[in-house]
């Protein structure tokens, strides 16, 4: 079935509480819907959040898909994904975030001509559901400890919190939000790049008295000496997230034995094969792998978790989501229920523009 069209609207979705990181401060996901059209009226969706952080741009964003991809891909039969993902990355390197949302849309369209739901075209279901990892702002000990204890109430069994670099405040944080929550609660802990390596494995040491599980992106992204370092001498797992960008990044890192865990997604890694690449690579390695999207239309999410229900190397705990922190999205078809979501109903991402 032939490709007729690919069209970008601009989304604004505003947060219901800002999210606060040690590196950036999001009070709306803004970025592009992506349709693509079939023979048909047939429409696939894909959806692209950008900011200055992830490389990319509005404006770059918008060039790289209607000036290089969407030239690519119009005429062109939706029965060859593989060669035209394969082209596109052949004619432009990097801008993996524009990449991955149009293959999102691309995916979500051979779904629905075919009938199917993304997580068959994938190879079938591993797993039913997946646990819910909900993100928390970086915040005062207490507040935070009032908001994770609102969402265990709410059912969610397993929380990322968000710290800034700043190892007695943040340990306090930590110690408050367990205290609040019980010992039963799976607690990950995300400094976003904010410590050195020496401050990352004394934050480290007082997070395994906690009973964290996770440490994610410790140090920053380049410096891959400095995150093995923290895992040889932590108790707990260290999770690469921005060192991890891509296939080859993923590679480097398992390779080198540096960390234990990746933390990835179609729009970090630049597409779903590539997600998938990454996940095979954690599996063949023992390498625990997480998907994870910051909050962004339920488009993005529902694609994340049909590859998670999918990938055999995909950790039963991602953060997905996020999308219920927005107000404003055109979609339906996803929502976490008791800290669990499962897989959606219909052909292609199972998710409906309202």
């Amino acid at each position: 079935m032939k490709i007729t069209d690919l069209q970008l609207e601009t989304l604004e979705l505003p947060y219901k509480k800002p999210l606060i990181t040690a590196t950036n401060q999001f009070y709306s996901s803004n970025g592009f819907l992506v349709s693509v059209e079939a023979e048909g009226e047939i429409t696939g969706y894909g959806y692209i959040d950008v900011f200055p952080r992830t490389g990319e741009t509005v404006g770059s964003a918008k060039y790289a898909i209607e000036e290089i991809m969407r030239p690519l891909l119009v005429g062109q039969s939706i029965e060859d994904l593989a060669r035209l993902s394969a082209l596109i990355n052949y004619r432009m390197v990097d801008n993996r975030r524009a990449k991955g949302g149009v293959e999102i849309a691309l995916y979500d369209l051979l779904g629905k001509c075919y009938g199917a739901p993304l997580y068959v075209l994938l190879g079938g279901l591993v797993r039913t559901e997946i646990t819910a990892i909900k993100m928390v702002s970086v915040g005062q000990p207490l507040e935070m400890a009032r908001e994770c204890r609102e969402l265990v109430d709410q059912g969610y069994r397993a929380l990322k919190l968000k710290v800034k670099g700043e190892v007695g405040l943040d340990l306090a944080r930590v110690t408050a939000v367990r205290d609040a929550v019980g010992p039963d609660v799976y607690i990950k802990v995300d400094a976003n790049e904010a410590f050195d390596a020496k401050s990352a494995i004394r934050m480290a040491a007082g997070m395994a008295e906690l009973g964290v599980a996770v440490f994610e992106q410790p140090v920053p992204r380049h410096h891959h000496a400095a995150l093995a370092e923290v895992k040889h001498r932590s108790s707990i797992k260290i999770e690469a997230d921005q060192s991890a960008g891509s296939v080859h990044e993923a590679f480097r890192l398992i390779r080198d034995n540096a960390c234990d865990s990746i933390n990835t997604g179609i729009l970090k890694a630049g597409g779903v094969q590539q997600t998938r690449q990454i996940a095979d690579m954690c599996a063949l390695t023992g390498t625990e792998c997480g998907l994870s999207n910051i909050a962004a239309c339920m488009v993005g999410d529902a694609a994340l978790l049909h590859l998670a229900l999918s990938s055999p190397g995909v950790s039963g705990f991602c953060e997905i989501g996020e999308c219920e922190a927005l107000t404003g999205d055109p979609f339906t078809g996803i929502k976490v229920v008791d800290g669990k979501l499962t897989a959606p109903e219909g052909p292609g991402l199972g998710v409906t523009r309202t």
